[in-house]
């Protein structure tokens, strides 16, 4: 994943769900940099900053979708709950080694990440400013 990895197409509309989805991205750019240099030690902190930051994010999202009575809300969710599992999975396998391995696999998961924001979450956003345009 390169810095600038479809960054045009990770803008929502919704300026704090961008604004963690820059921290998200800079903090999986900083955990395949460990992992790149066998750093095991801080790629088992950024897994778990990582880990905090998303469940936290997700979780702001949901709470947005519900307050806007978002139709493809349990769809979303669901996609919410296989990325923590794939990241919970991910960090599990830090102790084993192989971080060559690992470092390809969390490059996927952040590349899945980034279609996820360009798209779903991007809907999401577009839902939510139609609502808010709606009731103005």
């Amino acid at each position: 994943m390169k810095p600038a990895d479809g960054r045009h197409n990770l803008i929502t509309g919704n300026r704090e769900m961008d604004e963690e989805h820059a921290l998200q991205l800079r903090l999986l750019r900083e955990l395949l940099q460990s992992l790149e240099s066998d750093d095991n030690p801080a790629a088992l902190e950024l897994f778990e900053r990582l880990d905090q930051f998303t469940n936290a994010h997700f979780l702001a999202e949901e709470l947005l979708m519900r307050l806007h009575a978002y139709p493809d809300f349990e769809a979303h969710r669901a996609e919410h709950g296989e990325f923590v599992e794939e990241l919970t999975a991910l960090r599990a396998r830090l102790p084993e080694g192989g971080t060559s391995a690992l470092r390809d696999d969390t490059d996927a998961f952040a590349r899945r990440l980034l279609a996820h924001i360009a798209t779903v979450d991007s809907a999401l956003g577009a839902f939510q400013r139609s609502k808010t345009t709606t009731v103005s």
